[in-house]
């Protein structure tokens, strides 16, 4: 049985302007940002956990951050951030991803709360993270007039109707075409965080307001790392095989083709186990992997584990031999793989979702969106330690290189300064006392990455 255990074009990342000689950033006017978390927030997974890294990081920078959310949240620490919840007018306590009957409620209360946190801390400029965040911000827009930040976390097209929320996969479509089509131009500014994103972007006649791709940042200062051994010791596992994921188990992310997936890989590996790693419970999509599980006969080669903090999820990624983003055509760069990249877990995935990573350098591809593909793929880089090493090393440079949180939230702040620098109130804001903000170091590999990012993105899709 399962078992369920509870213990090209502007791709390119711009780099800080105006940097001295002596490696400092130019003086930067402190600002006040209202960031729109339209979700539980804080929380351990994808767009929560990306919005934390980055509003951290532009506090360390010397800005006042305000976060206004849901009144549902993890216990998670979120440092020099000023956090407003809704009031909880329901008494929903679980985080649950995707569409509810309570969240029009919820992003209506967003709308009153983001006002009133607007007025009363004279904010600069919005950031809204997402589809219904850039909704709260157009109708807060005419009461407020403050210039809008979107951030492109994901496209509505694949994933609304896969929530099962709607009666009708026609409506849900539907819905999604409309939003696709309409909420990114709520922007000022629209800031892709992936290529794809920012293709996505383009094609619906943005690439004006479109910045350059924003690489989701993490703290590798921060990193927890576990005790293999010790790991794989009190979870009974010896020396067989374990090929992770890590994240929510909602049917958008496609683990039935990671489950048969594992039909390919177990008659090569018949010890290999696959290991869920769950860090937001969902007892129905539980259930039907289970069920799946059993009818395709695997169902003693899967684990599934619940952390019991981010901290813990992060250290069991020291038990794999291997991690995997099943998901084909993912519109953004997850935070799943990041977090594989940052522990230097050699990584596979489906080329249709990969964005700037070299096949055989940074992660290995399976190079169609099926079972099969995915499965052989898994079975290649199982069977060869020196592979293994290459990419699990090669991924953690890479990220190590391009995905720190400073160096995010820099470029972050320049696209607040100088959509600022648009308005009115740029002079009152220009002339506040600056501080000097040190400028972090930057690799060799990062400075040349503008002259090998073209060849770095047709073999990501070799």
């Amino acid at each position: 049985m399962i078992n369920t255990l509870r213990p090209s074009k502007k791709h390119v990342r711009s780099l800080p302007a105006a940097v001295s000689e002596s490696g400092v950033v130019g003086p930067e006017p402190p600002l006040k940002v209202c960031v729109l978390a339209a979700c539980p927030f804080p929380a351990n997974h994808g767009t929560p956990g990306s919005i934390r890294e980055l509003v951290e990081a532009t506090a360390e920078r010397g800005h006042e951050v305000h976060v206004v959310t849901y009144h549902i949240g993890e216990e998670l620490p979120l440092r020099n951030v000023h956090l407003h919840r809704i009031p909880d007018w329901t008494g929903e306590r679980t985080v649950k991803v995707g569409p509810t009957k309570y969240r029009p409620l919820y992003d209506f209360q967003m709308v009153l709360k983001t006002l009133q946190v607007l007025r009363r801390n004279k904010v600069d400029l919005i950031h809204a993270h997402g589809y219904e965040a850039a909704l709260v911000a157009a109708c807060c827009h005419p009461f407020v007039r403050k210039p809008i930040v979107y951030s492109a976390h994901n496209a509505m097209g694949d994933e609304l109707a896969s929530y099962n929320f709607f009666r009708s996969k026609r409506m849900a479509n539907g819905l999604a075409w409309l939003l696709d089509r309409t909420v990114p131009r709520i922007g000022d500014r629209c800031i892709p965080h992936s290529v794809n994103l920012q293709e996505f972007l383009y094609a619906r006649g943005l690439e004006k307001r479109t910045e350059a791709v924003l690489n989701f940042g993490v703290n590798f200062d921060a990193m927890p790392v576990g005790d293999r051994t010790a790991l794989r010791q009190a979870f009974n596992l010896t020396d067989e095989p374990v090929i992770l994921y890590s994240g929510v188990i909602d049917k958008f992310q496609r683990l039935d083709l990671l489950l048969e997936a594992m039909v390919h890989v177990l008659p090569r590996f018949p010890r290999a186990k696959l290991l869920l790693l769950t860090n937001v419970p969902n007892a129905e999509n539980e259930a039907i992997l289970r069920e799946h599980a059993r009818a395709l006969g695997i169902e003693d080669n899967v684990m599934m584990m619940v952390p019991r903090s981010l901290d813990d999820g992060l250290k069991l990624l020291s038990m794999c031999d291997l991690a995997v983003v099943p998901r084909p055509k993912a519109p953004g760069f997850p935070i799943k793989l990041l977090n594989y990249l940052a522990a230097k877990r050699p990584c596979v995935m489906y080329a249709s979702s990969c964005s700037r990573l070299s096949h055989g350098e940074h992660v290995w591809l399976a190079s169609e969106d099926t079972p099969k593909s995915l499965g052989d793929a898994l079975v290649q880089v199982l069977k060869d330690d020196a592979l293994r090493n290459r990419i699990a090393e090669g991924g953690h440079q890479f990220v190590r290189a391009r995905h720190d949180r400073r160096a995010a939230a820099a470029q972050l702040c320049n696209v607040y300064l100088d959509l600022l620098r648009t308005t009115r109130r740029w002079n009152d804001i220009a002339a506040r006392p600056a501080r000097v903000v040190p400028n972090i170091e930057q690799s060799d590999e990062l400075e040349a990455f503008d002259g090998e990012s073209k060849e770095m993105q047709a073999n990501a899709y070799a």
